[in-house]
Formats: C-alpha cells, sequence, structure tokens
C-alpha cells in the first residue's frame, strides 16, 4: 500500500511474487471491517552484472464490511511499476522507478482514476555489512503533488540479523533462527487516492492514509516458497473529498499548505491480521 513502487527497488532482487491477505476491524463500527488481497509481481526484462530492467504488476483489492463512509464497499488499486538499477562502479548503484497507477472503485473507469509515481535513487555499499543510500520520490495523486524523500539502508551485523528498508516509509528487522524459520518487526507507511464513479459520487475521491507495525512469522516450506503471518496495528484515516478539492503538496503524509476539509472522514485505530505467501530467489 505504498504510494509510490520504492518496495520494488527491493523486491526485484528478492521477492518477485507476493500475494497477501489482511483483515482489521474497525475502530466503533459493529461489524465493521476492511479486508485487502494484495498481489504483487515483478518481472525482469533485462539482467546482467551492470543494469537490470524490470516491470510488473500490483493488485489491491479493498473489501469495506459496515462501512460508514457512503463511499460504496469495494476500492481497488491496479498499478503497473517499471524501473532499472543501474550499477555505476565496485560501491555504487543508481536505481530509477516510476509508477502508473488506477485507483477507483471500478464503476466507471476513466482517465481521471489514472495517477502517476516517479522515484531516483542511490545506494553505496560502505562495507560488507552496511550498505546505505539517499533517495526521492514524486507521486502525482488525486490529492494532489507528494513528495516522498528516504534513505535507504541495510545492515547486516551478524548472520542471524538483518534490518533493511526505506526510512521513514518502511522498515523491516529479522531474525533468521535457522535456514527455515525467522522472526521480525516491521513499518509501513502508506497514502493511496481512489476515484469513485460520476454517477453514483460525482468523481469525488478517497484519500486513504495508514501506518502500520508489528511482529511477523516467517517459514519457508518449500525451496523459495515462504509464509508469513503478520501481527499488529494499524492506525487509518479515510477522507472524501468534491472532485475540484485537488491541490496543494505534501511530504509523505504532511501537508505543506492549507488542505481542503473533507465532506466525510473516518479515523480508525485497531489490530491488523495478515498472511502472505511470497516466493524469494
Amino acid at each position: 500500500m505504498t504510494s509510490i513502487s520504492l518496495a520494488c527497488l527491493g523486491q526485484e532482487e528478492g521477492s518477485p511474487v507476493q500475494i497477501n491477505y489482511s483483515h482489521t476491524p474497525l475502530e466503533n463500527v459493529e461489524d465493521g471491517s476492511i479486508s485487502q488481497w494484495d498481489v504483487k509481481i515483478v518481472l525482469p526484462i533485462l539482467r546482467d552484472d551492470k543494469l537490470m530492467l524490470f516491470t510488473g504488476l500490483h493488485y489491491n483489492g479493498q473489501s469495506l464490511e459496515n462501512f460508514p463512509l457512503t463511499i460504496g464497499k469495494r476500492l481497488y488499486t491496479i498499478e503497473v511499476p517499471s524501473g532499472l538499477r543501474m550499477k555505476l562502479n565496485a560501491t555504487d548503484n543508481l536505481f530509477l522507478v516510476s509508477r502508473v497507477s488506477l485507483g477507483s472503485d471500478l464503476e466507471h473507469i476513466s482517465s481521471e482514476d489514472l495517477t502517476f509515481s516517479l522515484g531516483v535513487g542511490i545506494k553505496r555499499k560502505i562495507s560488507e555489512k552496511l550498505s546505505m543510500g539517499l533517495g526521492l520520490g514524486y507521486s502525482h495523486q488525486l490529492f494532489g503533488n507528494q513528495l516522498l524523500p528516504f534513505i535507504n539502508f541495510d545492515y547486516k551485523p551478524k548472520e542471524q540479523i538483518h534490518f533493511n528498508g526505506r526510512f521513514p516509509i518502511e522498515g523491516k528487522l529479522t531474525w533468521s533462527m535457522n535456514h527455515r524459520n525467522s522472526l521480525g518487526f516491521e513499518w509501513n507507511i502508506g497514502v493511496n487516492s481512489f476515484r469513485l464513479s460520476k454517477e453514483d459520487h460525482n468523481s469525488e475521491y478517497i484519500r486513504h492514509s495508514n501506518l502500520n507495525s508489528g511482529l511477523f512469522y516467517q517459514y519457508q516450506f518449500y525451496k523459495g516458497l515462504h509464509l508469513k503471518l503478520f501481527g499488529g496495528v494499524i492506525g487509518q484515516k479515510y477522507q472524501r473529498f468534491s472532485k475540484d478539492d485537488s491541490n496543494g503538496w505534501t511530504i509523505v503524509t504532511i501537508p505543506l499548505s492549507n488542505q481542503h476539509d473533507p465532506l466525510e472522514e473516518l479515523e480508525s485505530n485497531g489490530p491488523l491480521l495478515q498472511i502472505g505467501l511470497f516466493y524469494s530467489f
């Protein structure tokens, strides 16, 4: 649920296929809940010692049960990411990523549902245990323009311990107990936007912000296939806006100018349960 396909900077090296299902109850809403299917596929186009090109497909479907806002029961994101990784020298790598995304309830699809993102980053190998880098992403969302500065880090102080991610957007600390079992902690920040149907909602849009964190257990049950169980907490906000209330800039989720008041708003904090299946090299 990231606002730009920055995750592909890591996925193209390790986990080209991911399938996740998550469920969270809504705070103070009887029998209210959000269920999501999230599928990511990264496909290498060209791969050699100095250059890698990739594309892929990302699908996310949200099912909203007893949702108190008048936005329907389904929200979808369909993305096509692409990018490259270029080896500049023995220690430095350059990354470029882009993404075209359709965010919609799929009741009435139009070009207004499309958004795009661009990102660039550089990563340096400082030692055998540590790599660091800097990057900047830009995303043109339905609610305006979004900047995503981040610090890329990859630290492995011991063979069993691995700390990596893109601060502040996401991070993961993993302890490998053996070659099959791992435990860890991770967090993610995301901002998405969805266009509602013209007939029923006059092309209004939804801004969805979320922050989740928690513990996970990972089990390799066959070669590169892994089962992942995650339990944690999530804070999220759904806001419905008029189609004309779209301007301004934000850094990640922090507004840099006055924002329009939403027509409706829901904030909810609660538990998040997730089960996932992914393949890694």
